[in-house]
């Protein structure tokens, strides 16, 4: 009859409205867990994980947070393509997987063919080093085989998940104590330091009683990728800049910054002009900037020098919650753009031109967000190769996103 018992027994079918598919994405109100101020987002994204027990609510993961919660305020996006593509590639996977292996148990027409390799697959399967169900696949002999087959193969999604999670913290520290008690932290705050050294930052000199010291402390943070997965413990030693006295530690604080409309621009322009937009990031931006004022700074927490516990460091070079930290890196970075010949712009002052001969090479500056493009590839291999001489940078490749636009670039336009 084709009928479910619920169907049978109660006359109707059942009501599965509220099934949704799992692992899909959702947002969950945000309803008085937390102070929100005028414009935080009033929900969080989640991801759905099943229902609860005790209750009719919903459990899901909280991206945000990094909790599994339980909740009946909550929106689905089962159309999320993600989802599908990744249900649909399990699903093909799986077929060719139950071809791959079963494929010595279909009958063929030639006899003499099918009896040969029943043959060779049950002189394999007698060996004590396979298991006893196990069926060789068609042209594979047990010589060809490399490790051992009772072993279990790593899938490639299970590969790029312990890519994010074996060397990375999936926790962000309250505290610098929290963070000590963690050794891939320690790790991060260490290469912060490191960074320091590099860009000749700054010196230990004797504290004295007319200096006016600005303390330090360190920022936590989970640096993610598009789909939510943490990909780096990133953190910051900052400057207590409220504690800065105008005329004594600080000037001039104003620094340009791009516009958005500028960005869009120069996308349609690349579009127009059929060049692609690549992108740069630029590593501890603000450590490059010389000061021209004298400011000293306490030590970092959690690491004091031994020898020397009551110094202070005076600074060669701007840190992150400096006020006019934004500002003396812009000098640094533009003067650097002038003397290699390129031209600032009449009124986007974040945006370089340099001309040569009939080519072009445009460069967009977001703090430590650059992005440039050039009808020309070797005006771009000469950008990189003069950047990565001066400042220590990364290529991040093909612009895919910047300043919240998510940027695909193709032969037919620029979405």
């Amino acid at each position: 009859m084709k009928k479910t018992p619920y169907e049978l027994f109660k006359g109707r079918r059942p009501v599965l409205s509220h099934l949704k598919l799992f692992g899909c994405k959702c947002f969950i109100l945000n309803n008085g867990k937390e102070s929100l101020g005028k414009f935080d987002a009033k929900a969080d994204e989640g991801v759905f994980l099943g229902y609860a027990t005790q209750s009719h609510a919903y459990r899901v993961y909280n991206k945000r947070l990094m909790t599994v919660e339980e909740s009946m305020h909550v929106v689905f996006d089962e159309t999320n393509p993600k989802v599908q593509d990744q249900v649909s590639k399990n699903a093909d996977e799986e077929d060719l997987m139950q071809e791959f292996i079963f494929v010595a148990k279909k009958p063929t027409a030639a006899g003499n063919q099918s009896a040969e390799k029943e043959k060779q697959s049950t002189e394999i399967a007698a060996d004590s080093n396979l298991p006893k169900d196990w069926i060789q696949p068609r042209g594979l002999s047990k010589d060809n085989i490399i490790g051992d087959i009772k072993q279990g193969v790593s899938t490639r999604r299970r590969i790029v998940f312990c890519e994010h999670v074996t060397f990375v913290s999936q926790i962000e520290p309250k505290n610098v104590n929290d963070a000590l008690n963690d050794s891939n932290w320690i790790v991060a705050m260490q290469d912060e330091l490191n960074q320091f050294t590099r860009n000749d930052v700054w010196f230990l000199v004797p504290k004295t009683d007319d200096m006016n010291i600005i303390g330090t402390e360190w920022v936590f943070r989970n640096k993610m990728d598009e789909d939510g997965n943490i990909i780096r413990n990133k953190d910051r030693l900052v400057v207590k800049g409220y504690n800065q006295e105008e005329g004594i530690d600080f000037d001039e604080t104003y620094a340009p910054v791009a516009r958005l409309e500028v960005v869009r621009l120069l996308l349609a322009y690349a579009c127009m002009c059929n060049f692609k937009l690549h992108q740069m990031d630029m590593k501890s931006a603000f450590l490059n900037g010389f000061l021209n004022e004298e400011v000293y700074v306490s030590q970092p927490p959690g690491f004091e020098d031994h020898l020397y516990p009551n110094h202070v460091f005076k600074l060669k070079k701007a840190l992150y919650g400096l006020k006019q930290a934004p500002r003396q890196w812009y000098e640094r970075l533009s003067n650097f753009l002038l003397s290699k010949g390129y031209a600032r712009g009449a009124v986007a002052k974040t945006l370089f031109i340099r001309k040569h001969d009939n080519d072009v090479i445009l460069v967009q500056v977001f703090v430590d967000d650059i992005i440039f493009g050039s009808n020309n590839n070797t005006l771009c291999e000469e950008f990189v190769a003069a950047m990565q001489g001066e400042f220590e940078m990364s290529m991040m490749g093909e612009l895919t996103y910047f300043l919240g636009l998510q940027v695909k670039q193709l032969k037919h336009g620029t979405f």
